[in-house]
């Protein structure tokens, strides 16, 4: 008993679905791995003394006004409000450029945005409350990386469904594969004998 050329043994179509399988989910792991990495709540849940931050150690000098946290290159003067800053503009979609944070434009709506950002910082606010009021203003679109919420579960979950969509389609399609008879029996009007 001879398969036909195109045919394969069921025990080859099974090695194939179990590979097939194991493929998909190695790549949601890494998706999964990937969307864990980037995902703002994660990246926030790392001790935030930045967000502590009382107002009146906002950065102006003791008995000066908040003008003088800010240097004369406009960085300001206390480096965890700093840090805090670049967090947030690196954080912050550009609306003009789109695929540049507001940390890397150059554009006047950028500049705007990040003096919003520092002025906010002087004044003891919370990076979740930048980030609320940014998002309130200007939408999810301007977050990067958009929080995990229900509005936004869609935009999370795509891959993964789409991912598990592919996986029923290679499954079901290699087992129906596995079903089918080999065929054994040679093609009418062809002879045996050369």
């Amino acid at each position: 008993m001879r398969a036909s050329a195109g045919a394969l043994a069921p025990s080859t179509y099974a090695a194939l679905a179990r590979t097939a399988l194991a493929l998909i989910a190695l790549i949601a792991l890494i998706a999964l791995g990937a969307l864990i990495a980037v995902h703002p709540a994660v990246a926030d849940s790392a001790p935030a003394v930045a967000t502590a931050v009382a107002p009146a150690a906002s950065g102006a000098a003791p008995g000066g006004a908040p003008g003088d946290a800010v240097d004369a290159y406009g960085q300001l003067r206390n480096p965890g409000l700093e840090t805090r800053y670049e967090h947030i503009t690196a954080q912050l979609r550009c609306l003009v450029c789109q695929n540049e944070s507001i940390a890397d434009s150059n554009v006047e709506l950028a500049s705007d945005l990040r003096r919003q950002v520092r002025e906010m910082l002087i004044a003891g606010r919370s990076d979740a409350d930048i980030f609320k009021f940014m998002t309130d203003r200007y939408g999810e679109f301007v977050r990067f990386s958009p929080p995990l919420e229900a509005k936004t579960l869609l935009i999370w979950g795509a891959p993964f469904i789409m991912l598990l969509i592919g996986a029923v389609i290679i499954l079901r399609v290699v087992r129906e594969r596995a079903r089918q008879p080999l065929d054994d029996t040679p093609a009418a009007g062809a002879s045996g004998s050369p």
